[in-house]
């Protein structure tokens, strides 16, 4: 309904028009206010005709324009309208949006009087104007609306100026690469001098490209990020966050108290030293505050700040009383030495001063590359210093792209890589853990170690999927072959469970079941890589009994000496001649490889190591069946009952008790017993294989429980990389060439924000890593 009161328009509802009653006071009844709120509500935020959901009903959405509240007692209702129309509120936009309305369409100025045909109302001398002769605008702009498009250009302004993920797309292709006529042929050409000096200077490389495994065991590696609390372990991940609140505290503090203790130190009298401390204990929280904003926030900051002070000058005052006794010592070394002169002395007391100045602390450790592709120390086999036709090293042999299953992307980051001339693999302090569990217990490293000073190691190595498993595996099957160490490497074991061919019966073993098809090609490998190492090791004939039958032992031999008659035989055979039939004959492979394999674990004279990946596939269900087993062919073997991988199954003597695990100690050999007499197992689990969850925290329990053994198990846990891993990572895919970061010219590592942005999406794990490299 329109209706014209004092010259304007106004708006109201028809329905309160048309149904309001009016009591002997002139105000309307509340009830009835209360049914037409219910009925019609206002309009609530320009967008819907449904009430709003927070407002109560009754006079809040009831009250009309002509309703006198003034005398009603009830206090008057802020509603979404009102603050859209203006009914209260005169500077919201709405409300001079319409009182523009109406003053366009009012008459009450009309200079012919006329108040109702409204014949001047689309003048286009007063439309737009309200009629008013004065010549005035009144639609210029409000200086509330001035102000509002100032702000909103600043805004955009400001947000214009922005850079990095989500504030410029990468992807934007301009108009003169649309009509540019390059070809891929017309790509720069990748060049290792495409990479950045920062780059260069920081990734560093072990010198000799692959450390021995004492040498590894002795490096200074940054520690990798702690354990994620929703892993199950968030008491351990609480004290890493306190240690690194702590840290970063007393860093703060160093910081903060340098210069003011270059002055402590160089006043004489002690009065003065202990003012200048009180007062340094005054602005000290605020000083700290200013550098740490977060956590300058927590409740105890203040104690915190106070302990962190104390325990920093503390260490200041006992590296004077250090410094000072070094420098008597030197002035004692001086009086006798008459070739120091003073500017020595000088220069020692300075050193001196530094060293107790530097209370920052030491520069803190950075990764180390291993470059498995250029070895200094390489082995004496002519094989391992080679690589194979798809630029794996032999070194770590025989890692390599399974044509249908791949091992770990380990190798696929080398595949990727435009620089063939390097493969590197970052040196983590999981890899350190193994090494040095390793020459710990078998004192491999040192050459006039006696027979009894000899041991053996078992590690389990567990983590996360992608966070580097197999690197750290490859690692240290390159650095025990570098030690000089014999290397049985297993890197696929899900593909040894499940396809070996075929199986059948052994039947010199009551019990156990061979693979001939998978021994032959442990037989070729072993030969293939170690073959230099074992040719003048030989096989007794009581071991050769424990596999093979008198015939088989025959037809050995006979193959071996490639002899017509018996009489030429010759006994006993060496390694490498055992190895040569087994890879030939798929019937002798078993006896063969179980012969050279009991005879290495029993040896003194090289240390002998086992290396198997995926180790936990072999808990899991079984895919080889028997009717020897079970008739009705249902049951699959247990592969700890497969003759190939009994030996190492022993050795690391892991029984989950879980339900569904088919793995015993039924016919089992004690551990103390099936290990080798020097070297180690290593074996690693894997969480990209289908192997139930159960079974692999099962084995990892019944690991962790043999830890306090008299021989025990020690479980690595490769963690998630750190942020200094990270940055490093980055680092190398640069100067090999890998994904987007070939030809950015340090866009990426030089950003601290992109760098960030890529630690955030791959959180700390490689395979992550990696991927979110290959596209912007």
């Amino acid at each position: 309904a329109r209706r014209q009161q004092g010259g304007g328009l106004r708006w109201c509802s028809s329905l309160a028009s048309s149904t309001v009653d009016h009591n002997n006071d002139g105000r309307q009844s509340h009830h009835q206010k209360a049914a037409a709120a219910h009925l019609f509500t206002k309009r609530h935020f320009g967008i819907s005709r449904h009430p709003d959901p927070l407002a109560k009903h009754g006079s809040i959405n009831a009250i009309d324009d002509d309703d006198d509240i003034a005398d009603s007692g009830v206090a008057a209702r802020v509603t979404a309208d009102d603050l859209e129309y203006g009914e209260i509120g005169e500077a919201n936009a709405m409300s001079r949006q319409m009182k523009a309305m109406s003053s366009a369409w009012q008459d009450g100025n009309n200079d012919n009087g006329d108040d109702d045909d409204g014949s001047d109302l689309f003048d286009s001398s007063d439309f737009g104007r309200g009629g008013d002769d004065d010549g005035d605008d009144d639609m210029d702009e409000d200086p509330a609306d001035a102000e509002f498009h100032a702000r909103q250009q600043q805004i955009k302004e400001e947000l214009d100026q922005r850079t990095g993920r989500l504030w410029t797309d990468e992807w934007i292709i301009s108009e003169e690469e649309w009509l540019s006529n390059k070809t891929w042929d017309d790509i720069e050409e990748w060049s290792p001098k495409l990479a950045t000096r920062k780059s260069l200077e920081s990734v560093k490389v072990f010198e000799g490209g692959v450390p021995t495994l004492q040498q590894l065991s002795e490096l200074d590696l940054p520690p990798s990020l702690s354990v994620h609390p929703g892993h199950g372990s968030p008491k351990q991940y609480a004290t890493h966050r306190k240690k690194h609140i702590k840290s970063r505290l007393k860093m703060a503090i160093q910081l903060s108290i340098h210069d003011d203790l270059q002055k402590i130190l160089q006043m004489e009298s002690w009065s003065d030293k202990q003012e200048a401390v009180d007062a340094l204990f005054e602005v000290i929280e605020d000083r700290v505050r200013g550098r740490e904003p977060v956590l300058g926030k927590q409740p105890e900051f203040g104690a915190m700040v106070e302990n962190g002070l104390e325990q920093v000058l503390r260490m200041v005052q006992g590296r004077m009383r250090g410094a000072a006794s070094k420098v008597d010592d030197a002035s004692d070394d001086a009086a006798e030495d008459s070739d120091n002169t003073d500017g020595e002395k000088a220069a020692a007391n300075e050193d001196s001063k530094d060293d107790v100045l530097n209370v920052v602390g030491e520069e803190t450790a950075v990764p180390v590359f291993m470059d498995v592709a250029n070895v200094k120390n390489a082995p004496n086999s002519s094989f391992l210093a080679k690589s194979n036709d798809s630029g794996i090293p032999n070194l770590i042999y025989p890692l390599n792209v399974h044509h249908r299953e791949g091992v770990g992307r380990m190798v696929e980051e080398w595949e990727l890589a435009a620089n063939k001339e390097t493969r590197r693999i970052m040196m983590r302090d999981a890899t350190k853990a193994i090494a040095s569990k390793i020459v710990d217990a078998t004192n491999c490293c040192d050459s006039s170690v006696s027979d009894s000073e000899k041991g053996a190691a078992r590690v389990l190595v567990t983590g996360k999927r992608g966070v580097g498993k197999t690197a750290a595996l490859a690692g240290i099957v390159a650095s025990a072959r570098v030690s000089g160490h014999i290397v049985v490497y297993l890197p696929d074991g899900d593909r040894l469970r499940r396809h070996g061919f075929y199986i059948e019966p052994c039947n010199h073993r009551k019990g156990l079941y061979n693979l001939p098809m998978i021994a032959q090609e442990f037989c070729e490998q072993l030969l293939t890589s170690h073959g230099d190492d074992i040719n003048k090791m030989t096989a007794a004939e009581e071991t050769m009994k424990e596999f093979l039958t008198n015939d088989q032992i025959k037809k050995v031999v006979k193959k071996a000496n490639e002899n017509e008659e018996e009489s030429e035989v010759e006994m006993p055979l060496t390694l490498d001649k055992l190895l040569n039939v087994g890879s030939e004959s798929s019937s002798l492979s078993s006896g063969c490889y179980l012969s050279v394999l009991t005879t290495l674990m029993n040896q003194t004279e090289k240390p002998f190591t086992i290396v198997a990946d995926e180790f936990n596939c072999y808990y899991d269900h079984g895919h080889y069946f028997h009717m020897d087993y079970d008739e009705d062919v249902k049951k699959a073997i247990p592969l700890n009952k497969i003759s190939l991988f009994k030996p190492f199954m022993d050795a690391m003597g892991l029984y989950p008790t879980i339900a569904g695990n088919d793995i015993s100690r039924d016919d089992a050999v004690d551990s103390s017993q099936a290990m080798m007499k020097w070297g180690s197992v290593v074996a690693a689990v894997s969480e990209s294989k289908a192997v139930r969850r159960t079974f692999t925290k099962s084995l990892t329990e019944s690991a962790n429980a043999l830890a306090g053994n008299e021989n025990p198990v020690n479980v690595v846990e490769v963690r998630r990389f750190s942020n200094v891993e990270v940055q490093h990572i980055l680092y190398n895919f640069e100067i090999t060439g890998i994904g987007r970061l070939r030809f950015d010219r340090g866009t990426t590592t030089l950003n601290p924000e992109e760098v960030e942005y890529l630690r955030m999406v791959s959180g700390g794990t490689g395979q992550h890593l990696m991927d979110a490299c290959m596209i912007p």
